[in-house]
This record gives C-alpha cells, structure tokens and sequence, in this order.
C-alpha cells in the first residue's frame, strides 16, 4: 500500500469529535464524484469512492445523522478485476433532500459543500479538511520529495480551506490549473503539522521517523562530501609542495633556505601525506597549524625566489 493510501485509510478511521464534526466531514466528503439524479418522485443520491474504508464512512454518517438508508455497491473498474470502486446510493424524499441541503449546496444535480460549514469551531475545521483530504488530497510518499495537494474546481472553497489550514499555522498554497485550482504544501514541517491536524497519528510518526533518517542521511553525505574535498586539498597541496622540495634538492638550492623552513621541507619529503597540523606536531617543539601554513607559504616563496636565480 502506498503512503497516500495508507493515510487515506487511516483518515477514513477517525471518528469525530462531535456531531458538528461529523455534518462538516461528511460536507466534504460529498465531493467524492457525487451527483444527484430524479426518480419518479424521489432523488437518488450516488457516491463513488475508491476506499472500502471510506465508502463505510459515508454510508455510516449518512445513517447516523440523517437517519438515510443507503446501500453500497462493488464496481469493478478494469478486466483484470484489480481496480474495484464502490458506490454508495440513497434514495431520498423531497423532505430528507431538504435536510442534507443544510451542509451541500446542488447545482445541476452535481454537489458542492457549503463553505461556511465549519466556520465555529476549530474541530469541525480539522473534520473539514480531513473530509476534503479524503475526498481530494494526495501525499507523496517521504522518502521523495515533499508534496501534499488537493484538487479542487471552485476557488471560494480553495480559499476556504486555505483560510482553515491557516489558522493551525498551516500555509497552503494556491494555483491555477485551467478550471481546477491546486492546493498544496512543499515544506516537511507543514505536511507533519498537517497530519497531526487531521488526525493521521500513524502516518505521522511513520512521516517523522523517515524525515530524521532522511536527515541525519543528507547530514553524512554532506559531511563526506567536506572531508572528501579537504582531503582532496589536503593531497594537491601536498603534492605540490614535494614537487618544490625535491626541485629545491636536486638543484642543491635547499642549502640556501633558513633552518626553519629547511626543517620543514625535509619533514614534508619524510611525510607526504600528513596534513599540516600533523606536520606542526612533528616538529619539536611543536607548531600550530596556522604557524605551519605561514611557514609553508613562506617556503614556496622563498623557493620560488631561488629557483629562478639559480636557473638564470
């Protein structure tokens, strides 16, 4: 099972807090491929979904706030019979229509929630969003980058939910895609925050443990890649310096350097490899790393000088 499922299952889990909670979840839940179509003298109300979770959770709500018998159908959505969907049908009077228009709004037999459903209480906020998660979100699994979006066509409700998210301290942003508008979050810390607003526990603490792995994962490689490119220094520069001394022995022009510098060459000939402050703590007494860089530096200098004059 993908993370994004794995969530999506979770979500379809969470009981509400209150009834209120309940009405503004099942607001957004509605948004889950619903439509409305006119029997002789009834309304048949049909919600198509992908999770059996979910399809449990409308036919529930559905039953338990508004008294609706409905019932639930398996749809087979390839040959292969892989790919199941399920339907939830309730017949409903004009009377029973007219009590579920307190949380959806109809138009031309297609649903939308209304967006003042969970203006109150931040409960019924979080029932919201987890409604409209189930219904439209998507979460890409951690160990990837970092993406949360939902898909939406009306950009009143996008704003809506944008404006909820906010007050948890969540920022969701807002594109345009043609007719629908693409809610999203990038940053770890907000899709973290957003899950434990929404009540998906689980799929937190699975989102945090990949999130410090992949953490302490990016801090190694990045300290490899510094001890890597200082070692790599650490080497040319080492390299470079032999090619002086040697130039600077073969030539008899070492006997000209100041004692000091004439030690450190002969210390660098006997350790290649050794970085400087290594080579700082060779020497008796012993000099810093800075001291060695500064005579170092002074040695190729000086190296330099005498090699020109004695080859001109």
């Amino acid at each position: 099972m993908s993370f994004a499922s794995s969530v999506q299952s979770e979500l379809a889990r969470v009981e509400p807090e209150q009834g209120c909670c309940a009405r503004a979840e099942l607001a957004a839940l509605l948004l889950n491929k619903s439509t409305l179509s006119q029997l002789a003298n009834d309304y048949l109300l049909t919600v198509e979904v992908d999770n059996p979770a979910l399809g449990r959770k409308i036919y529930k709500y559905l039953r338990d706030i508004y008294g609706f018998q409905s019932s639930v159908q398996v749809i087979e959505k390839s040959k292969l019979r892989k790919n199941r969907g399920y339907v939830v049908k309730t017949v409903l009077t004009p009377t029973k229509l007219e009590n579920i228009k307190e949380i959806i709004h109809i138009n031309n037999n297609l649903i939308s929630p209304k967006l003042d459903i969970a203006e109150v209480n931040s409960c019924c906020k979080r029932a919201y969003v987890r409604g409209l998660f189930l219904s439209r979100g998507y979460v890409n699994r951690p160990e990837g980058n970092y993406h949360l979006e939902f898909m939406v066509n009306d950009e009143a409700l996008a704003i809506k939910v944008q404006e909820y998210l906010g007050t948890f301290d969540i920022d969701l942003k807002i594109i345009q895609r043609k007719k629908s508008f693409l809610l999203y979050i990038k940053e770890s810390e907000q899709i973290a925050d957003f899950l434990r607003v929404v009540g998906a526990n689980k799929a937190l603490l699975e989102f945090e443990n990949i999130r410090i792995l992949k953490s302490m994962r990016n801090n190694v490689n990045r300290q490899v890649n510094c001890e890597t490119a200082n070692l790599a220094k650490t080497i040319d520069a080492s390299v470079r310096q032999t090619e002086i001394i040697n130039n600077l022995v073969s030539t008899g022009v070492i006997d000209n350097l100041p004692y000091q510098l004439k030690e450190l060459a002969y210390i660098r000939l006997d350790y290649p490899e050794a970085t400087l402050k290594e080579l700082g703590e060779i020497l008796n007494p012993p000099l810093s790393k800075s001291g060695i860089a500064y005579r170092m530096r002074k040695l190729e200098q000086v190296a330099g000088e005498l090699l020109d004059t004695s080859f001109n």
